[in-house]
């Protein structure tokens, strides 16, 4: 089976934003005034695995690398099969079709 470039680009460039947001929310201030929303960015960056991890109890701790790191890794595997998937379904549409 070959490798997906639309999944590869699509995972790339999530990871570029994701370790983007990470490292911008450690370095940031993190004080929003009267409220303090620390980890969020985090949160939501890796939300397709972090929020049932949340859910069944096990709350990644975003100031370890190696848990955020797991986390990017996992969502970029996701996003890469979301990629390639979207990759073969445009494929199966235009198949057989003559190239304009």
């Amino acid at each position: 089976m070959a490798m997906s470039k639309t999944g590869a680009v699509l995972a790339l460039v999530y990871v570029a934003v994701a370790i983007w947001v990470v490292v911008s929310e450690r370095t940031g201030s993190g004080s929003g005034g009267w409220i303090s929303l620390n980890g969020m960015g985090s949160f939501l960056i890796t939300f397709p695995v972090s929020a049932p991890l949340e859910i069944m109890g096990m709350r990644p701790d975003y100031q370890k690398t190696f848990d955020i790191g797991a986390a990017i890794l996992a969502c970029a595997v996701l996003v890469y099969f979301i990629g390639a998937g979207l990759e073969w379904l445009v494929r199966q549409m235009f198949a057989g079709r003559p190239d304009s």
